[in-house]
């Protein structure tokens, strides 16, 4: 009688990513350096000179990262040019990771703050075109409290008072009038 063999290997979430990457080595030793990861695999190819495949360690969350191989169609979005995902990494100190992160290259989207749902977040991009979310939970904020603030927050423009959506309102109206 053979051994039962678990669907989900011992680690593993039932969702877990697959970054693919031009330079696995590079990216390993950019995650190292940037969110603290450790490695937990790695594969060579045949020759046994270029890394193909590994798995790392964030916090308690795996990531594979798997060589960019054109011929199987499988590109990173640095080669690409473009990135449909975002991978949302919650920390406990998001002000250090986010200037680890920024001292080893990554590039900032959108800036640390305090969002209306209780996170400090902001968003990045890796040298390898991967965009990352960093936060840290700052506050509880309740259901209704987080509707409310998003409600305020993505009201029509004509109902807000904001400078620049009058100012634009202003301009196509004197476009118009011209």
């Amino acid at each position: 009688m053979s051994k039962k063999v678990a669907a989900v290997p011992k680690g593993y979430r039932t969702a877990t990513p697959c970054l693919i990457v031009n330079g696995v080595e590079l990216a390993i030793d950019f995650y190292q350096r940037a969110f603290g990861a450790t490695i937990e695999t790695r594969t060579y190819d045949p020759t046994e000179t270029t890394l193909i495949h590994a798995t790392i360690k964030i916090g308690n969350s795996i990531i594979l990262l798997t060589q960019e191989t054109p011929v199987l169609g499988s590109f990173s979005p640095a080669t690409l040019g473009n990135n449909g995902s975002q991978i949302h990494l919650y920390v406990k100190d998001v002000e250090q990771l986010w200037d680890n992160a920024i001292a080893e290259g990554a590039v900032e989207l959108s800036s640390l703050s305090d969002a209306y749902w209780g996170d400090r977040v902001g968003t990045l991009i890796d040298p390898f075109g991967h965009r990352w979310s960093l936060a840290s939970r700052v506050e509880h904020v309740s259901k209704d409290e987080v509707q409310k603030r998003a409600a305020s927050l993505f009201m029509p423009a004509e109902e807000t008072q904001d400078p620049f959506v009058a100012a634009n309102e202003t301009q196509e109206t004197q476009r118009v009038a011209v």
